[in-house]
């Protein structure tokens, strides 16, 4: 690639490099354990590497380790010699003398140097030595484009060992050197085996946040990725390396797409879709332009080929972007359509396009219609968007499977073996009506249920209300079970379950009455002088645990409280302890038996990052960007105590709520 060489600040390894400080050797027993017996290269012996898939290069004006080629300050790359150096104007040189070939001399930079090896396409595992015995070192290096070891220092008579492996794409491995003294002592280029056909072909899924897998507190935000192995045969594996913010371009610098060819195995599969991310020329580490997209594509593609798979190319899938007068989707990123079009032409590549497909689906539905495809919800429906969000590039789980959907349409007609493992059910009409409805479990603030899954049914939307009012929207689920939050303390509510797919939504499903808890014990946990929720009692940081109080905090001696406001919540949303990374203990005396807690963790104005165990055992990782989220955790008192242990990054609580288990069973 004829990009610029990427900035090493804001970039991770690729892989983790092996850092190693070899110190306290003696100049002999270092040779011999790295490269050894030294004495004089001879022609042959460098003949004798390259056959068993090793090179070797030692760098420097002193004599030469057995078995490499000498690379001095003077040696720039020729065709005929087949390595060297780009440019040798920023390059010095030293032979600190000794009995080791490696350690006493090296060639350096105090800039920028790159060193070039024509090497066939493969895996290769890479191992640099770099040190002075007179002087320290300052180093970093870059592996096609890929930020393999970050900023590395030693002091003077260290020798760094730097290991990391590389799936090389070119024909070319070009190794770029900085630092105020990125010293060259020597370099090794080991060929990895070539990886067997596995029993079962992978599906490697490369995209950006509209094909990523999310953690479920996201909900109901997905990426078509997490759902595409449902339109698969169980003799397909499905493994989604896509991430969000990632362009065709950071992809590769950051090594994701090295990861992944390292792990391609021949009659693999790798879908491929960018485009989104490239065109944000207000972001730098992200913009690619179309040509530049264009070529990297070539490297995704060529790259799975060298390894005996297949890359297939997917256009840009559509964002709800609409002509106002005529209600029909244009097209999102054409140039970057185009682009992806064209190189899968040239280079004749499967393609699916999803452009097409998906824009031809919003069309049917119309610009109402396909909010309920994007990330669109009313305040108040979910707890990690208490303001609501409209959002017309991300997608909800139901627009999430139909793209997955449509991906699986257009592999089924590209004649691969792949193409034979596609399952699409032949449905021509909305599913049928959701049954089993039933509690699984109650608490004082939460009610769980479940339901049969319906046949044809992509995902469920949840309603619930108080008797006597119609029920309202309160969050939709690709699963058959949902527990619905923030409920009012021992009141009675209607629960419907509708089930969606392609074709629509049952007009009416099956309603649940169900009524939660009574709780025997409520905590509001804050500062001393913010408001309190009525019928809490009240936890700061000074509240230790007593026998007589019965309740209080252990081990809080880095506990604090902070309150966000009056518009950051409810009294038990809007103030929280705060752990700072240390543990501390909830104690709560109740009398022996099953329990439902339920843990209100969050802050309206930040993240917070919270570690839940219960009874002594690891339950629950919480994490929140903005708004609350609620934890239903069960718990069996033995022995007259509750113990809720809180750490974490931020080890956030903002409010406990326990109530007697009412779990029906399912």
């Amino acid at each position: 690639m004829s990009s610029p060489i990427p900035s090493l600040q804001h970039l991770p390894l690729s892989a983790p490099a092996r850092r190693a400080v070899l110190s306290g050797l003696g100049a002999a027993a270092l040779g011999a354990a790295v490269l050894g017996v030294a004495r004089p290269a001879a022609a042959d012996d460098a003949a004798r590497a390259t056959e068993d898939g090793t090179r070797r290069f030692d760098f420097g004006p002193g004599a030469v380790a057995r078995g490499a080629d000498q690379v001095t300050a003077a040696t720039a790359y020729t065709p005929d010699l087949g390595y060297g150096f780009a440019d040798t104007t920023t390059l010095t040189e030293a032979d600190r003398g000794g009995e080791d070939p490696l350690r006493g001399d090296f060639v350096s930079t105090g800039s920028t140097a790159t060193f070039l090896v024509d090497l066939p396409p493969a895996d290769y595992r890479l191992t640099i030595l770099s040190g002075d015995v007179e002087g320290p070192t300052d180093i970093a290096v870059i592996a096609e484009e890929i930020a393999v070891v970050e900023p590395t220092t030693a002091a003077a008579g260290e020798v760094l060992e730097l290991e990391f492996d590389l799936a090389l794409v070119s024909e070319q491995l070009a190794l770029t050197v900085t630092g105020t003294a990125a010293h060259l002592n020597s370099l090794v280029i080991e060929a990895l085996p070539a990886r067997r056909r596995g029993k079962r072909p992978t599906v490697h899924l490369l995209g950006d946040s509209t094909m990523q897998t999310y953690d479920p507190y996201w909900m109901p935000q997905a990426g078509w990725g997490q759902f595409f192995e449902r339109f698969l045969s169980d003799r397909v594996l499905v493994d989604n390396r896509s991430i969000g913010g990632r362009s065709s371009r950071s992809f590769l610098e950051q090594g994701r797409l090295d990861e992944v060819l390292r792990r391609v195995r021949p009659g693999d599969y790798v879908y491929v879709q960018f485009g989104h991310n490239d065109a944000t020329s207000t972001v730098p580490d992200r913009y690619t332009p179309p040509e530049d997209f264009r070529e990297y594509l070539r490297t995704y593609i060529e790259g799975t080929r060298q390894r005996g798979g297949e890359a297939i190319v997917v256009t840009p899938v559509s964002r709800r972007d609409y002509d106002a007068d005529t209600g029909l989707f244009a097209v999102s990123f054409p140039e970057y359509v185009e682009a992806a079009i064209s190189i899968a032409d040239e280079l004749d590549a499967p393609l699916v396009d999803l452009s097409a497909s998906s824009r031809a689906f919003l069309d049917e539905l119309g610009p109402e219609g396909a909010k309920g495809v994007f990330l669109h919800a009313d305040a108040g429906v979910y707890p990690n968007r208490p303001g609501g969000v409209a959002d017309d590039t991300h997608f909800q789980e139901y627009g999430a499977i139909q793209m997955a959907r449509l991906v699986g349409r257009d592999t089924a007609e590209l004649g691969l073996r792949l193409s034979d493992h596609v399952m699409l059910h032949g449905s021509g009409d909305a599913p049928r009506a959701v049954d089993g409805l039933e509690l699984v479990r109650a608490s004082a603030s939460t009610l769980e249920v479940s339901w049969t899954a319906s046949e044809d049914a992509d995902t469920y939307r949840v309603h619930a209300g108080p008797v006597g009012e119609d029920p309202v929207f309160v969050g939709g689920t690709a699963g058959t079970e949902a527990a619905i939050h923030f409920l009012e303390e021992a009141a009675e509510y209607e629960v419907r379950v509708t089930a969606q797919n392609e074709h629509g939504e049952e007009e009416r499903g099956p309603v649940l009455t169900a009524s939660t808890s009574e709780a025997v014990a409520r905590f509001d946990m804050g500062t001393a002088d913010s408001p309190l929720q009525d019928g809490f009692a009240q936890v700061t940081p000074e509240t230790d645990y007593t026998a007589d109080r019965g309740y209080g905090l252990a081990d809080a001696g880095s506990v604090t409280a902070e309150d966000r406001g009056p518009d950051a919540g409810g009294d038990v949303s809007r103030d929280m302890l705060l752990g700072h990374g240390s543990a501390y203990r909830v104690l709560v005396d109740l009398p022996d038996g099953a329990y439902t807690a339920v843990l209100t963790v969050g802050d309206a104005t930040g993240s917070a990052r919270t570690d839940i165990a219960v009874q002594g055992e690891d339950r629950s990782t919480v994490a929140v960007d903005g708004g609350a989220r609620q934890v239903i955790e069960l718990a069996e008192v033995v022995g007259g105590q509750l113990e809720l242990r809180i750490s974490g990054a931020s080890g956030h609580l903002n409010g406990v709520t326990i109530a007697a288990d009412a779990g029906t069973g399912r």
